[in-house]
C-alpha cells in the first residue's frame, strides 16, 4: 500500500478526508456518502426504499420498521429486556408489535382513518408494514406515487413519535392534533423537496387529490 509512496521532508504530516477532493471532511461530503450506499434488508430481493420528499432519517425509520426492529414491547423481550407485559402499552388490547404499534393499534387505526379521509381513499387496505410503506396509492404519475407515499411515510413516523411521547411522557393522545401535525409537517417537508409540482397550502389541506 505505501510502496509508492513519496515522503516530503519539507511538509508536516497532516490528516486528509479521502472522499472529498480538496482533502476536508465536510458533514455533507459524509452524509452524501452514507447515502450512496443501499441499506441491507434480510431479504435480497427487497429494494432499499427511499423517498426524495421527505427528511433522510425517513429512509432508517422505513429500514428499521420493514427488518421489524422498532423497539416495541415484543423486540424488547426477544432481547432478554425483563418486562412487566409485552401488551400494547396505550390499550392493553393486544402483544404490541410493530405492525400494531404502526396499523392495528387503535390510536394508530383511528389517525389512519383520518388521513385516508383527508385524502378521500376510502378504507384502509394495509396489512402489514411492508404493505405500507410499498403502497404507492391510485395515482397516475410517479410524481403523484411519490407524493402519496411520502405522506404514508410521514403519517407513519409521527403515528411512531406520538406513540414514544405517550409511553414515556404519559402524554395524552388527540386525534385531531396528531392529523394537523401530520398535515403540517408533511406539508412543510413535501412542498420544500418537490421540485416537479408546487404544493400550495390550501388544496393540501382541502383538496390534496390534485396532487396526485
Amino acid at each position: 500500500m505505501i510502496k509508492g509512496a513519496v515522503l516530503n521532508p519539507k511538509k508536516k504530516d497532516s490528516w486528509r478526508w479521502t472522499p472529498g477532493g480538496n482533502g476536508m471532511f465536510t458533514t455533507k461530503a459524509l452524509s452524501d456518502m452514507v447515502t450512496s450506499i443501499p441499506i441491507p434488508t434480510n431479504d435480497s430481493n427487497v429494494e432499499t426504499l427511499h423517498n426524495k420528499l421527505v427528511p433522510k432519517k425517513f429512509d432508517v425509520f422505513v429500514w428499521r420498521a420493514r427488518k421489524l426492529r422498532l423497539l416495541v414491547l415484543v423486540e424488547l423481550d426477544k432481547r432478554g429486556i425483563d418486562l412487566h407485559s409485552v401488551r400494547c402499552p396505550l390499550y392493553d388490547d393486544d402483544i404490541e408489535t410493530v405492525n400494531h404499534s404502526l396499523i392495528f393499534c387503535k390510536y394508530a387505526f383511528e389517525v389512519w382513518g383520518k388521513v385516508f379521509d383527508w385524502w378521500g381513499r376510502g378504507g384502509i387496505p394495509y396489512i402489514t408494514v411492508g404493505d405500507l410503506f410499498l403502497n404507492m396509492g391510485q395515482t397516475t404519475t410517479h410524481v403523484g406515487k411519490t407524493i402519496w407515499q411520502a405522506v404514508v411515510w410521514a403519517c407513519s413516523y409521527l403515528i411512531w413519535k406520538n406513540r414514544n411521547q405517550i409511553f414515556f411522557t404519559n402524554k395524552s393522545w388527540n386525534v385531531p392534533v396528531a392529523l394537523n401535525e401530520i398535515q403540517v409537517k408533511s406539508f412543510e417537508w413535501i412542498a420544500k423537496r418537490c421540485k416537479d409540482q408546487v404544493i400550495d397550502w390550501h388544496n393540501w389541506i382541502n383538496n390534496p387529490q390534485i396532487f396526485v
